[in-house]
């Protein structure tokens, strides 16, 4: 009774341990609970085995003991298949090797046979075999479990990638014969392509490709997306995002395609792939790469874009030997835009800006826009003369059309242009653009509206520009700026009116740097309100030692005038130094009225308010000057000395001398010849009637010692002459 309800139990055990382990998936018998229960069931049978040997094998026959060791030899080597719970297989092998050991011992204790420790030694190096078999076994079956891990993984991978577009994601499945023609073809594939299953198995894939781009989309070139297809699939090769576009519908469309080739027994058999409608990622991708290389205000390329394609073209024309020019356009005047219209009416400059440079350029130009007023232009298959002809053109084109912005406000604009020339492109895109900056700025230094060829000689220059730059502030805060003395005359009384105060300076390694020199320094250094009370402080000072009565005239630039703190200045001068206003007299040019406004005016009117005379100097020169004369009433006015030094032998010249004497008595404001430098000058200009002379005829500029002894000999110098 006893015996078989052992047997029950057992063959109960073996039925829920079969079915536990054939019911538990595989990926779950590694360290998860139902892993722990298998556990437990073989923990039970081992318990079991062990008790075999002690019990049987010391007290029972030969053909018992051979009964048990075969038993316990079989048990001990199908612990093998317990791999997969890790640890289980090693356990239970040493249980029941270590149970064996015992019941020789056992058997030991009763005959004392030396043959008992044989078989144990035997014994523990079978279970050495074991164990190592059992960590190989398990090895190989964690490599299995992983490897079949990463198979689901890829296969769930391909078919995410290789799903069919009947969900409406725009991808499908494409096959074709060893002949290239469409087999198989899916009603994905159909829809993509606008055409039936039936006609699409009749044509080789490629060709329905290249009739739906056109025969213009492929002319053999393996950098095009059907060229590179045409390679991979002649040459039988792997490919992967391959973009291909063609027209459906009268609508550009843009594909993805990827694809291997397919052999069976090393016979091509035909290829595979999958295909993408990637349409708007493409104009979206197209349109991220339109911004990243356009100037979002002009749409001109930018200056990254420039860069690109003039290291691409270098290399061309380092082949080719080609000669081209490089133009650096700048605005004239777009600053003073900005400032007194504000940025929308600076952005509305540019667009129309581009559009009238654009119209004077043909294809061998591509116009680039760098940022603010700066522009670069290429010009391909040039000559000097040819730049020199697109340069005038595109300066010319600004100055003849007026551009109205904001409320139909006239802006007048100009534009300096730097050239440099170039064969064969074997310079780099840094030097060149250097090389062209460095001639603009020769442009700008001749006051702009103007073009200038790059020469090596301009690195000199730079080199000077930029040293004078820095020595500028420690000569100004030394005093090294000098102040020399003009005498300016009353033509018809013949007295000393006054001076005009002209800054000079010495450098010491350059020399005499010209006063307009200075002044644009001083305007790139952004020194030129200090340099401006500079001036105006040691001028005041230097005048307050003067007769009663005598004019101290001095010259302010536009970037004077427009400094938010001139007028602040200009009156805690005359403060400090005592000297009175209505003996000071500002000279500007016609320069600040480029864009006249209110601001302007009622800066103008403060000053004449305050006592301050206003002369408008270098009269003439511009191109509105009379409306100048209309809009505001200038104490005086300044003849420039170009036509004084012409008027005896050109009679244009000499018209225009006699106009403006005639304008400046009938509206009742003084007129000043500068440079008079003749007798005969001197004498014409008096019969005119004009009303002060300044040149060397009278006196070149004096310093301050010299200054004073001339006051008591000026009588004597307008006499004499």
């Amino acid at each position: 009774m006893y015996g078989a309800s052992m047997c029950g139990a057992v063959l109960l055990l073996l039925l829920l341990y079969n079915i536990c382990f054939y019911a538990i998936p595989t990926e779950k018998l590694v360290d998860t609970r139902q892993s722990w229960i298998l556990k437990g069931l073989n923990f039970a049978f081992a318990l079991c085995w062990i008790t075999l040997p002690p019990v049987v094998f010391p007290y029972g026959d030969a053909n018992d003991r051979v009964l048990v060791a075969g038993i316990m030899v079989g048990l001990t080597a199908t612990t093998i298949t317990m791999v997969p719970l890790t640890g289980m297989g090693e356990i239970i092998a040493s249980m029941l090797i270590l149970s064996c050991c015992f019941a020789l011992f056992q058997a030991w204790t009763i005959d004392h046979g030396i043959f008992y420790f044989y078989i144990a030694i035997e014994m523990a190096v079978y279970l050495f075999f074991v164990l190592s078999l059992t960590m190989a076994v398990r090895t190989l079956f964690t490599a299995f479990l992983v490897s079949r891990y990463s198979l689901e993984q890829r296969n769930s991978i391909v078919q995410l990638l290789l799903r069919n577009a009947d969900d409406d994601t725009g991808d499908w499945l494409w096959e074709t014969c060893a002949s290239g023609s469409l087999r198989n073809v899916s009603a994905s594939l159909a829809s993509a392509f606008d055409n039936s299953r039936e006609w699409l198995e009749t044509r080789i894939f490629f060709d329905i490709l290249s009739d739906l781009a056109g025969p213009a989309a492929f002319d053999g070139d393996e950098r095009t997306g059907l060229g590179r297809l045409r390679q991979c699939l002649d040459n039988r090769i792997f490919f992967r995002d391959i973009v291909v576009s063609g027209t459906l519908q009268g609508q550009q469309r843009f594909w993805s395609l990827s694809g291997r080739p397919v052999f069976q027994d090393r016979t091509f058999v035909g290829y595979r792939g999958v295909g993408t409608d990637v349409t708007q990622t493409h104009w979206a991708q197209e349109s991220a790469s339109f911004r990243a290389r356009h100037d979002l205000l002009t749409g001109l390329p930018n200056r990254g874009a420039f860069l690109d394609d003039m290291e691409t073209y270098l290399i061309e024309t380092a082949r080719t030997g080609e000669a081209f020019a490089l133009l650096n356009l700048d605005l004239d005047g777009f600053k003073q835009i900005n400032d007194r219209h504000g940025h929308s009416a600076g952005d509305e400059m540019l667009r129309k800006v581009t559009v009238v440079l654009s119209r004077t350029l043909s294809e061998r130009h591509r116009l680039y826009r760098f940022g603010g007023d700066e522009f670069m232009l290429l010009e391909r298959q040039t000559t000097p003369a040819q730049a020199s002809a697109t340069a005038s053109g595109l300066i010319n084109a600004l100055t003849n059309v007026p551009i109205r912005v904001g409320e139909g406000v006239r802006c007048a604009v100009g534009l300096s242009v730097g050239i440099v020339l170039s064969i064969g492109g074997s310079e780099r895109v840094g030097s060149l653009l250097e090389a062209s900056d460095l001639a603009l700025y020769e442009a700008k230094s001749l006051g702009g509206h103007t073009h200038r060829f790059y020469n090596p000689e301009l690195r000199t220059v730079a080199k000077r520009n930029r040293d004078l730059i820095r020595a500028l502030p420690e000569a100004l805060d030394k005093g090294e700026l000098g102040i020399v003395y003009q005498p300016f005359f009353n033509t018809q009384s013949q007295k000393l009116c006054g001076f005009e105060a002209l800054i000079r300076w010495s450098h010491p390694e350059y020399g005499r740097v010209p006063p307009e020199r200075i002044i644009q320094l001083a305007e790139e250094a952004g020194l030129i309100q200090k340099l401006g009370v500079y001036v105006m402080e040691r001028a005041c000072l230097f005048a307050c030692e003067w007769e009663e009565g005598l004019v101290l005239s001095i010259n302010v630039s536009v970037g004077q005038l427009e400094a938010p703190t001139f007028l602040k200045d200009t009156f805690r001068v005359l403060e400090k130094t005592g000297f009175p206003a209505r003996c000071l007299q500002i000279e500007m040019t016609e320069n600040i009225f480029m864009e006249p406004d209110a601001a302007t005016f009622t800066l103008l009117s403060r000053l004449q308010s305050a006592g301050i005379s206003i002369a408008l100097d270098d009269f003439g020169k511009g191109f509105s000057s009379l409306g100048y004369l209309r809009f505001f009433p200038f104490s005086k006015i300044k003849l420039d000395g170009l036509f004084v030094r012409d008027m005896l032998r050109e009679s244009r010249a000499a018209s225009i001398v006699r106009a403006v004497v005639d304008l400046s008595i009938d509206l009742g404001v003084a007129v000043t010849a500068e440079g008079v430098e003749s007798q005969e000058q001197l004498s014409y200009l008096r019969r005119l009637g004009c009303t002060e002379v300044q040149g060397y005829l009278l006196s070149r500029p004096l310093s301050p010692e010299d200054t004073r002894q001339f006051m008591t000999t000026a009588p004597a110098v307008m006499e004499a002459s």
